[in-house]
């Protein structure tokens, strides 16, 4: 084995190793990227996004729009977390409110 090819099987070791500390996943975006997202700041980002409900919201962190971008998920947490997402950076870009409830579910609470 070549002196390269045994650092490239080295470095992805690492990376796997560290990847499974940090709870990190790759996810392939809507819009064709590939992005290594941590689970710990999805989630992190997902509570400062219900937060945000009915407020103007400050200009959304990079993960934000990524969050935005993931591919279409059956889990409840996966659409949540994508629809919250697009919900704050659409809001933010259009300068409005943040609304997170429709106004049919509003009536009912």
């Amino acid at each position: 084995m070549s002196r390269a090819a045994h650092l490239a099987r080295r470095l992805v070791a690492v990376e796997q190793k560290r990847d499974g500390r940090r709870l990190a996943h790759t996810y392939r975006l809507t819009d064709g990227r590939t992005v290594r997202l941590s689970t710990l700041d999805m989630l992190r980002t997902l509570m400062a996004s219900l937060a945000l409900n009915g407020k103007e919201p400050p200009e959304p962190p990079p993960i934000v729009r990524d969050m935005a971008q993931l591919p279409p998920d059956d889990s409840m947490m996966g659409r949540s977390m994508r629809a919250v997402a697009a919900e704050w950076a659409q809001a933010y870009d259009e300068g409005r409110l943040v609304a997170l409830y429709g106004a049919e579910e509003e009536a009912t609470s």
